[in-house]
C-alpha cells in the first residue's frame, strides 16, 4: 500500500484524487499565467518579418514557420521543392519577454533534440527574432547560403 499524499490523510479516494488534481491545475495555472504571450497581430507580424528575411539570405529555402505555444515560437526551415518531401529543419526557439524587440534565444541541438540557451551572435542574451534566426542559420544552414 503506497503511504497517502500530505493533506489528504482519513479522506476517501475520490477526494484524494481531486484534491491532487486541483493542486497539479493550480501549479499548472501558476506557470502560464506568469508568462508574458505575445499577442496574436505580433505572432503574425513576426512570422512574416522573420520569413521575409529569410527569403533575402537564403533564397533556396521555401519558408521559415514559427509554431507557437505560450511565450515559445518554434523556428523551423522548409527546403526543397515545396511538396510533401520537403526537409524539415528545426532551428532554433524565441521566448516573448514582454518588448516587441527583445526576444530570448535558445539554440536547436539535433543531437539531443532540445534547445539550449545561447547568445545571439550580436552577443546578446536576447534580440530581435531576426537575429535568432540569423545565428540559428550559421549553425544549421550553411548547405543553403546566398
Amino acid at each position: 500500500m503506497h503511504p497517502e499524499p500530505p493533506g489528504t490523510a482519513g479522506t476517501s479516494p475520490g477526494r484524494r484524487v481531486a484534491h491532487l488534481a486541483r493542486r497539479q491545475d493550480h501549479r499548472a495555472k501558476a506557470t502560464l499565467e506568469n508568462m508574458p504571450v505575445p499577442p496574436k497581430r505580433l505572432k503574425d507580424l513576426i512570422e512574416g518579418t522573420v520569413d521575409h528575411h529569410a527569403s533575402l539570405t537564403h533564397p533556396d529555402l521555401q519558408e521559415i514557420t514559427i509554431r507557437w505555444r505560450g511565450s515559445y515560437g518554434y523556428l523551423t526551415a522548409w527546403a526543397g521543392e515545396g511538396d510533401d518531401n520537403d526537409e524539415q529543419i528545426p532551428l532554433c526557439r524565441i521566448e516573448y519577454l514582454g518588448d516587441d524587440d527583445h526576444w530570448g534565444f535558445a539554440i536547436y541541438d539535433p543531437a539531443t533534440q532540445t534547445y539550449t540557451d545561447a547568445v545571439l551572435r550580436t552577443g546578446e542574451r536576447a534580440g530581435h527574432p531576426s537575429d535568432a534566426y540569423d545565428t540559428a542559420a550559421i549553425i544549421h544552414l550553411a548547405d543553403y547560403q546566398k
